[in-house]
């Protein structure tokens, strides 16, 4: 028997047009999988030959082995099926006499199946039958082999509105369907002069009308080309609203001037051109400019903006590409203004909203966990941030100034920076993440002592969304619900958002090995809202956020495994800030803000829950700040401001067994001034000065923190910054007033403030485009370091009259600690979703308290990779951190080394956006070693745990 009705030459012409292709693997398999195909046919076997017709087809498609498919289904009965392979094949491009043969198997089915034949008005549209998920039939026109019955027939193209109809079709019959497709279109009502201009939509196509004239086009952008004689022709970028009408006011200025053409284009499509700081299109486009020379910019979302001067020459084109490269989010941390990663004046890291989304993060900690240089303590009430080798116990992160799109987050009680679920339930809202290593308070002044974060969160949800929901449930017991709402136009916006989240926390929790087992003592609840809005140049944000967590660590000698051990916190504030520019070179900000901080213990020395005991801290703050920006040249930029803070009140309460006493309330003020000078003294070098000077007024001392920073490029591939510069951080209330009425603890009354001086060089060089090497290095000098110490008195002042004790209390240490650090880091990252970061951190202490040490590892290790899975719409995220021992003398997961991996899924399906990832994936145990006063036992770290999410938006 045949294989096919073309005959044995045919199956020659097929292995003749593969011939190329037969020396690779492809061919080879094709070829075999034909063969067996023909054997099988020839013996009845039409099932078997199927299915090495299809292998065949799917390695080198054919028009031939088509045709033995079609065959093979007619064989089988499978008339529809036969039916479909030989109308498609008929629109191949075949010889006459192998069309003939075709034509007349599609004769010899039709009696045998129902037809309906599809045409539509404009042709080109997608059919399909009962359901569009079922996938797309072919193009019409288009005849389909249906079974008998009633279905319905759907036709969907770009550009046109959907219609559907109903058939009933009968075998051996054929139906046919003429359906005709609306435009869907929007007005635009051009007016303006010169009267009678020509419109166009690109510069050289067809006249749509002459002014004045109602255009009936397509929605979307566009670019309206408009000329007339003896005038300069213009361009005009439109938005076609669908179903409205759009009005365009034209004005063509007449001609004064020769003038040519510059051709712009790029290897992004759609990218926003720019001539003299004006629209001028969407490349590809034509600008038809006046004789001279011109700035031109090409600008696209997420890559490097390309600006370059042009000279147009009277009756020339000239012909300008683009090439427009991936680049990471602007910084605004650094310097008060936004300015590029390369530009900023210390060492800076940008966390995008890609990635935020794709490791599905939930707190500012754990997207931070992976950033060169820093490192995580969870005691079980608090997450600490350390960073560059230094987390001190008990230092509630006071160290490190994080911001709220700049607003300081850090209270005044006890300078805590919150990083965790008592930040935020979590990042929904936010934006990206700035992270600047190095002393801040040139700009910023207390508590930005080794570094800067700036969590900045979005204003809306977009132009088409007005509504987000999230929902999302994890390991021990978690879940979590976010709401946001948003409304804006090109100057206003208005975004509210509503967040809580519960969890139940660990069964269990071991202090030591061995030790004592906690049942449960683990819970979490947390709640968020939030207010932004802007009105031209004012902006509004408002946020509240509470957070209550039990303690099972029996923290203080409370009783191990009794319920009522937790702690409450409170956080909001309020903020205006106003923003405009003078002039061309002076920006002028002004800001007001009030914040409150609410914090409660609750400690269980009596083993239930009613015989708890309590400490507290609450303070309200006000501050202004006023900052003007002058341009004094296009190479010189200078920021001066000032700001003031009026601490209204800071109340504390002490605890202890026997102890329940409030005490004084505690005022205070300051007034800050500062200045940062910016000079590009070269095409490849520039300068950062900055200085700030704090007047506390209750310090006897005045900080005069200075910073220096030279940026320069000493080839081309590379860029070096040395910047050298010192902080402070002032001794908060806590420190200088908390006691218990002597019973553990009296008061300091007097402390100098904290300095750090900094030494770094950071040098990158660029391997391509997309591809860098950085490494660094750095040398801190510490002093008046603040830690809480046990006197030595020849007569102790605490304790009781019948067990006198020595006090604890807080004091500067005397001499300086010392620090040593090298970084290394390689990023890869050439696009949105495609990332590769690595980098190591290394650190050693001299002149440091043994406590200090214990608290920070030495070797740090992380990579973060970031992978799309076919057009992007999935991701592939995968998060390693390593962490040496943080105790000499115990090695291994006792003293806190530990192997941690994170793996993530991510993507968008419409309007849903879904996460599912796995933390601590090889379920690492290890524990952290604390004090005795945080905990009855080295603090266990959760093991694997896993968060699925998911977001709607309307």
């Amino acid at each position: 028997m045949r294989a096919f009705a073309l005959g044995p030459w045919l199956l020659s012409l097929w292995l003749l047009t593969a011939g190329p292709a037969l020396a690779d693997n492809n061919a080879d398999e094709a070829d075999i999988a034909f063969e067996l195909g023909n054997d099988a046919y020839s013996h009845g076997n039409y099932t078997e030959a199927l299915r090495s017709y299809f292998t065949s087809y799917r390695l080198v498609p054919n028009r031939n082995v088509l045709f033995n498919i079609a065959r093979c289904f007619e064989a089988l009965g499978k008339f529809n099926e036969a039916y479909r392979y030989y109308n498609d094949l008929l629109g191949e491009d075949l010889p006459d006499e192998d069309a003939s043969e075709v034509s007349r198997s599609l004769e010899r089915l039709r009696p045998k199946v129902a037809l309906v034949r599809v045409t539509t008005n404009p042709r080109g549209a997608d059919v399909f039958v009962d359901r569009a998920d079922l996938g797309s039939r072919g193009r019409s026109p288009q005849t389909l082999a249906l079974s008998p019955g009633r279905h319905k027939v759907l036709v969907q193209k770009s550009g046109y509105r959907p219609t559907e109809t109903t058939v009933t079709v009968t075998r051996g019959r054929e139906v046919p369907v003429d359906l005709d497709l609306a435009l869907i279109t929007g007005m635009v009502d051009v007016t303006g002069t010169p009267e009678g201009a020509e419109v166009r939509d690109s510069p050289t196509g067809p006249v749509l009308g002459r002014i004045p004239v109602k255009l009936r086009l397509s929605p979307g952008q566009r670019v309206l080309h408009v000329r007339a004689a003896g005038h300069a022709p213009g361009q005009y970028v439109i938005d076609v609203p669908s179903e409205g009408t759009l009005p365009l006011a034209v004005t063509l200025n007449a001609q004064t001037a020769p003038s040519g053409r510059v051709v712009v284009t790029a290897n992004h499509d759609g990218a926003t051109v720019r001539v003299d700081g004006r629209p001028a299109g969407f490349t590809p486009t034509v600008v038809t400019l006046p004789e001279g020379e011109h700035v031109l910019e090409v600008e696209s979302r997420d890559v490097r903006p390309v600006r370059q001067k042009v000279t147009v020459i009277p009756d020339q084109e000239v012909k300008v590409h683009a090439t427009l490269r991936y680049e990471p989010p602007p910084v605004r941390a650094a310097s008060k203004r936004l300015l590029s990663v390369d530009e900023a004046p210390a060492s800076t890291t940008v966390l995008t909203p890609e990635e935020l989304r794709a490791f599905g993060w939930r707190t500012l900690a754990e997207a931070l966990a992976g950033v060169r240089g820093f490192f995580l303590t969870d005691d079980r009430t608090y997450t600490y941030l350390g960073v560059r080798g230094f987390s001190p116990p008990g230092d509630l992160n006071t160290r490190i100034l994080i911001l709220w799109d700049g607003h300081a987050m850090n209270d005044v009680w006890a300078g805590q920076g919150y990083a965790a679920h008592d930040l935020s339930v979590d990042l929904e809202e936010v934006e990206r993440i700035e992270v600047v290593r190095g002393p801040g308070s040139a700009l910023y002044g207390t508590g930005a002592f080794f570094g800067v974060i700036n969590v900045v969160p979005r204003e809306s949800l977009g132009l088409d969304r007005r509504l987000e929901i999230t929902g999302a449930v994890g390991a021990l017991g978690a879940t979590r619900v976010h709401a946001t709402t948003s409304w804006e136009d090109p100057q206003r916006s208005v975004l509210f958002s509503l967040a809580g989240m519960k969890s139940h926390g660990a069964d269990t929790t071991r202090l030591g090995d061995p030790g004592p087992i906690v049942t449960g003592l683990d819970g979490e609840k947390a709640g968020t809202g939030s207010l932004r809005a802007r009105m031209g140049n004012l902006s509004l944000v408002a946020q509240l956020h509470g957070r209550s967590k039990d303690v099972p660590t029996a923290p203080y000698g409370t009783v191990v495994g009794a319920q009522g051990t937790r702690v409450q916190d409170v956080r909001g504030f309020a903020e205006a800030k106003y923003e405009r520019p003078l002039s061309e070179r002076f920006v002028l900000s002004l800001r007001g803000a009030l914040d409150l901080s609410r914090y409660k213990g609750h400690w269980n020395y009596g083993g239930d829950s009613t015989a708890t005991n309590t400490d507290s801290g609450a303070a309200d703050w006000l501050t202004a700040e006023a900052r003007l920006l002058a341009g004094l040249s296009d190479d010189n930029r200078l920021t001066v401001g000032v700001e003031g803070q009026a601490q209204l009140r800071v109340d504390q309460k002490s605890v202890g067994p026997a102890v329940d006493a409030p005490l004084d309330t505690r005022t205070r003020s300051l007034v800050s001034v500062y200045a940062l000078d910016e000079w590009r003294l070269h095409p490849r070098l520039s300068l950062s000065l900055g200085f700030r000077v704090d007047k506390y007024s209750d310090l006897d001392t005045l900080p005069l923190t200075p910073r220096l920073a030279v940026i320069g490029r000493p080839y081309e591939q590379g860029l070096t910054k040395l910047v050298i510069g010192r902080a402070f951080r002032a001794p908060n209330v806590y420190e200088l007033f908390y006691q218990d009425n002597f019973l553990t603890q009296r008061p300091a009354e007097h402390l100098e403030p904290e300095t750090i001086t900094t030494f770094e060089v950071e040098h990158s060089h660029d391997l391509s485009n997309e591809l860098r090497v950085t490494v660094a290095g750095y040398h801190n000098r510490i002093s008046q370091l603040i830690t809480l110490n046990s006197e030595s008195a020849a007569t102790p002042a605490c304790g009781t009259a019948s067990a006198p004790a020595q006090c604890l209390v807080y004091a500067n240490n005397s001499g300086e600690t010392l620090a040593w650090g090298a970084e290394a880091g390689l990023h890869w990252q050439p696009g949105r979703w495609l990332l590769v970061d690595l980098s190591y951190s290394y650190v050693t202490l001299r002149n440091a308290s043994q406590d200090v040490v214990e608290a920070a590892p030495a070797h740090l290790a992380s990579g973060r990779f970031l992978l799309p899975v076919g057009n992007g719409d999935m991701r592939i995220a995968t998060q390693a951190t390593y962490q040496s021992a943080r105790v000499p003398g115990i090695s291994g997961a006792d003293g806190g080394e530990a192997l941690l991996v994170g793996f993530g899924v991510s993507g968008d399906y419409g309007r849903l956006r879904y996460f599912a990832g796995v933390n601590n994936l090889l379920d690492t145990r290890y524990a952290f070693v604390v004090s005795d006063d945080v905990s009855a036992g080295p603090v266990p770290q959760y093991g694997r745990t896993f968060n699925l999410q998911l977001t709607g938006s309307f």
